[in-house]
């Protein structure tokens, strides 16, 4: 638990709440991390609060606007954001210069062996490294297996990527190729050693026939691989704003390019809203 002092009024300065803005909302004796999905009449805004995953209605006077505690000091979280602006939803923005920018950098920071050119097999003397994360039993994969994988590196979090099982490389490892990803010459498909809790079947095919909803969890195809994020706007000619809260980013998107986002939980495909 993290303790912070209560910020002063002269921080919360009245505002005109909008579709789409970053709020804290008061619930159940507390403040908490949303954002604006619809406005209501009488001044009233329906919140997702992302600690809850619900929406909730509130009163305009039951919402501030978001500030942080750094070093001994309240800063506003958003004060890039211009609120002047007419457009109902502020934040709609491609950023994906930015986010392929950030994304490339991580690659040429990690460290040596994290993400090689090309992988070769670790020695007999070297030990996976320890994932408390990894459930004591997880799938058995086989060679030429389509699958999906992740990791934990900065940077790509949230994200699961298209590959083939090559060979078990270890206990519960294996590795693997990626079908979209390559090596630093773009001669050949990158491959790595991945733990087996990071690696899932393919999900199954969902068909979209009515389009997505605000709120809808999705998986978005970008730099070439699936992102998981909430669906925060719907745009015209089926055009849809994602927003990612591992980076606080929020991108457009094609509906060809999304999915909907499901989990691999105990042996079986389950959405979110079986969970």
């Amino acid at each position: 638990m993290q303790l912070r002092p209560p910020p002063p009024p002269e921080k919360q300065k009245k505002v005109q709440f909008k579709f789409g803005d970053e709020v804290e909302a008061f619930h159940s004796d507390g403040w908490w991390e949303g954002a604006i999905t619809a406005e209501h009449s009488g001044g009233k805004f329906a919140v997702f609060l992302r600690g809850s995953k619900e929406q909730i209605v509130f009163e305009e006077k039951d919402l501030r606007l978001p500030v942080q505690w750094v070093k001994g000091k309240w800063e506003p979280r958003f004060e890039q954001v211009q609120r002047e602006k007419e457009m109902a939803f502020v934040l709609v923005h491609n950023v994906s210069t930015s986010l392929n920018r950030f994304i490339n950098m991580q690659r040429s920071l990690e460290k040596t062996g994290t993400r090689p050119s090309k992988v070769a097999k670790r020695e007999s003397s070297s030990e996976p490294k320890a994932d408390s994360n990894c459930p004591k039993e997880v799938m058995k994969f086989t060679q030429g297996m389509q699958v999906e994988v992740t990791t934990d590196d900065d940077g790509f979090k949230g994200a699961w990527f298209a590959a083939t099982i090559i060979e078990p490389s270890g206990e519960d490892e294996y590795l693997i190729e990626y079908k979209t990803l390559t090596n630093d010459d773009d001669t050949e498909f990158l491959r790595e050693d991945i733990r087996a809790c990071n690696i899932r079947p393919c999900p199954l095919e969902i068909t979209v026939v009515d389009g997505f909803e605000v709120m809808d969890e999705v998986d978005a195809y970008y730099n070439e691989g699936w992102w998981v994020g909430v669906i925060s706007k719907v745009l015209i000619n089926c055009n849809y704003v994602v927003y990612f809260k591992e980076y606080d980013e929020k991108i457009t998107f094609k509906q060809v390019d999304l999915r909907p986002h499901q989990d691999w939980l105990n042996g079986k495909w389950v959405v979110p809203s079986e969970v």
